[in-house]
């Protein structure tokens, strides 16, 4: 099983810079892609634009699904089971990670992901969802109290994403305009629930972390940084490459 927790991608070429060698070697048939939406308001986005944006990337690195499934809220249970049995690849995309908990649980696949046994990928929400715990912290009008759920745990981590400060040290505040994160709520976090990542995605520079049957690996293109949040009140840099 492999698995990558994602923050985002090189919106012009998101498998260019060293993702796409991986996905050659490890994806052997290609004759399902499973697409899970990240928010049940933005459904049709996903489907309209997201989707096709990522089977052109797929397609740069001379990988091309025959199926291409998208799950929508809509699609009978079983329907659902089956697409994510036959699948090669599921890739839990971007949004609200409780939204696409309760679309999971509507269609009732979360345990069909559990056990799948192909390529996983998570990025932004779909990363929280396969993690440990969902984590948001106070950080905008959308998002105003911490709230924290269980989520897949698929292999023990939980990832906190879009960490995009060009500081090497954590600072004690990022500003992102419409999201503001705070070091001491991060931290506050980690006391009751234990450590977690910080993920970046800025520009080209990313960071993410890659599960091989269970093996736990850091990595990072064109500089991209990590931080660890742990409860003995820090938070440092964890890049292994």
């Amino acid at each position: 099983m492999v698995r990558y927790y994602c923050s985002g991608f090189d919106i012009e070429n998101a498998f260019g810079h060293g993702i796409g060698d991986m996905l050659r070697r490890e994806i052997k048939d290609t004759k399902c892609i499973a697409y899970i939406p990240g928010s049940l308001t933005k459904i049709e986005k996903a489907k309209n634009k997201y989707v096709p944006a990522f089977v052109e990337h797929f397609r740069k690195i001379g990988i091309i699904f025959d199926e291409v499934c998208i799950l929508m809220p809509d699609m009978k249970k079983e329907e659902a089971k089956e697409i994510i049995k036959r699948a090669d690849f599921v890739m839990l995309m971007g949004g609200d990670p409780f939204d696409q908990k309760i679309l999971c649980e509507k269609l009732d696949i979360m345990q069909s992901l559990k056990e799948f046994k192909g390529v996983m990928m998570g990025f932004s929400a779909g990363a929280m969802l396969m993690s440990k715990h969902i984590i948001i912290t106070p950080c905008s009008e959308e998002y105003p109290n911490f709230h924290i759920e269980d989520g897949l745990n698929l292999d023990g981590l939980s990832i906190y994403p879009h960490n995009n400060t060009e500081e090497s040290i954590y600072p004690e505040v990022l500003d992102k305009g419409d999201e503001v994160y705070k070091k001491a709520d991060l931290l506050t976090v980690a006391k009751t629930y234990g450590k977690f990542y910080l993920l970046q995605d800025i520009g080209k520079s990313i960071s993410y972390i890659k599960s091989v049957n269970g093996k736990i690996e850091f990595r990072s293109e064109n500089n991209g940084r990590m931080w660890e949040v742990n409860n003995d009140i820090q938070i440092h840099s964890t890049i292994n490459v």
